[in-house]
């Protein structure tokens, strides 16, 4: 059930949705820099793009995924921006040749940070190919772990449907993710 659009201001969204559009982006992406940022851009984008909210879903499962895509959006850019940053070898080095950042414990197998990487890039890449009937209930229950109470209220659903959906979900990610998790046939 949409609000009537005479409801809708860019002010008023602000003031509703602000603090739960931050909530979900800090949660995100672990920093609350990035979530103000995060934040911004949705406000922005709301504002470019409230007069094409024709109302098909609730205006709280729009923001919802209108923030989820721009934290997805900013984290690329951040990860594209740190490896930019990082081409340069020698630059971990100071001019007597010690060592500029902390060194990372050996303590892990090298490749486990690349591993990590891409078991979440994995899983990102799902999560976005994932129906949105399902995405919407599996960030807010598995991400940001709010109560099915709550995921109900959000997205104006039943618990019961909550509950339905979210076990869906997470058997499409399990089907999604099992041919990369696999052990290999002999």
């Amino acid at each position: 059930m949409s609000e009537p659009s005479e409801l809708l201001t860019p002010e008023r969204i602000f003031r509703d949705h602000a603090p739960r559009i931050f909530h979900l982006a800090r949660r995100m992406l672990g920093s609350e820099s990035d979530a103000e940022d995060v934040l911004q851009e949705v406000l922005l984008t709301v504002i470019r793009k409230l007069k094409d909210f024709r109302g098909d879903s609730s205006l709280t499962t729009w923001l919802h995924r209108v923030t989820v895509n721009t934290a997805l959006m900013h984290r690329r850019k951040q990860a594209s921006r740190e490896l930019r940053e990082r081409s340069d070898p020698m630059e971990q080095f100071s001019d007597e040749g010690i060592h500029t950042q902390p060194i990372h414990g050996w303590a892990n197998a090298p490749d486990q940070p690349l591993l990590q990487a891409e078991r979440r890039s994995l899983l990102e890449q799902a999560i976005t190919r994932m129906p949105e009937i399902l995405r919407d209930v599996l960030i807010l229950a598995d991400i940001e772990e709010l109560p099915n109470a709550e995921v109900a209220d959000v997205l104006q659903l039943s618990v019961p449907a909550v509950k339905t959906r979210l076990h869906r979900a997470r058997q499409w990610l399990r089907n999604e993710l099992a041919p990369h998790f696999e052990e290999p046939s002999r």
